[in-house]
């Protein structure tokens, strides 16, 4: 029974394809595909949203301790806070705002006083406490050290939550429909260029029995560079994102 193939397998498998390979000579090594490869997903990883996954993950902080890492995976942290209203003493009053509104009259009878319109001031309430509470807490996060330091120095044990920007893994950005098909267009391009380099070291072509035989390698570095440029515009029009645009003005 064949091993079963990598995603990065059938993707090289695929280059190679789109190169013209079994059809014609194609120049490259597998170390070629994989430069081209790892090239785009640093690409993705630099400038798209794509090859990231946001999440929560939950940090217990130690009294008196302002400095923790983070898993390897962690590339941003976007916020920190608290699970309930409270100062760093693992103290507070917990709120869960789904299990509430079952709970509260006002919902559940609306012909009565009240309604809908208590219980937004009821969460204006809440999100007015957070800021008196200091419910978010301040941080300076270092990418390269994956060290996140509380501005602040607890004064008890307490569990918060983090909400990150995870790095996906590279399989899964293979198989991603969003960033799946710029990456293998990208990898393409970049191993046609790869091709057109090596190509362009003979400018004159090699001897052959009727004349000398010429390389295209010139055509394949054009060719490769008016898709890298679309490509590399592609990102910034968020095409290889899921979140797309903010609101823009202008």
């Amino acid at each position: 029974m064949s091993a079963q193939l990598t995603p990065r397998t059938i993707l090289k498998k695929q280059i190679e394809l789109l190169l013209g390979a079994q059809m014609v000579d194609v120049e490259l090594d597998v170390e070629h595909l994989d430069l081209a490869i790892g090239i785009g997903i640093q690409k993705l990883r630099q400038q798209s949203d794509g090859a990231l996954l946001e999440k929560d993950i939950f940090l217990h902080l130690t009294r008196n301790i302002t400095e923790y890492t983070l898993p390897e995976e962690v590339q941003e942290v976007r916020r920190l806070y608290r699970r309930g209203i409270g100062g760093l003493t693992g103290g507070g009053v917990n709120f869960d705002p789904v299990d509430a509104a079952f709970a509260n009259i006002y919902m559940l009878q609306p012909n009565r006083s009240g309604g809908l319109a208590t219980w937004d001031l009821y969460n204006g309430y809440l999100e007015t406490a957070e800021r008196v509470f200091a419910s978010q807490i301040n941080f300076t996060w270092d990418v390269n050290s994956h060290k996140l330091t509380i501005l602040r120095n607890p004064r008890g044990d307490e569990e918060v939550s983090v909400r990150v920007y995870a790095r996906k893994a590279d399989d899964d950005i293979i198989n991603d429909p969003y960033t799946g098909p710029w990456l293998m267009a990208y990898a393409t391009a970049k191993a046609k260029y790869m091709l057109g380099e090596a190509r362009d070291k003979f400018p004159s072509g090699f001897a052959g029995p009727n004349g000398n035989v010429m390389f295209n390698g010139a055509t394949l570095k054009q060719e490769a560079q008016v898709e890298i440029d679309k490509l590399e515009k592609e990102i910034m029009n968020m095409v290889t994102g899921s979140d797309g645009y903010s609101f823009i003005i202008g």
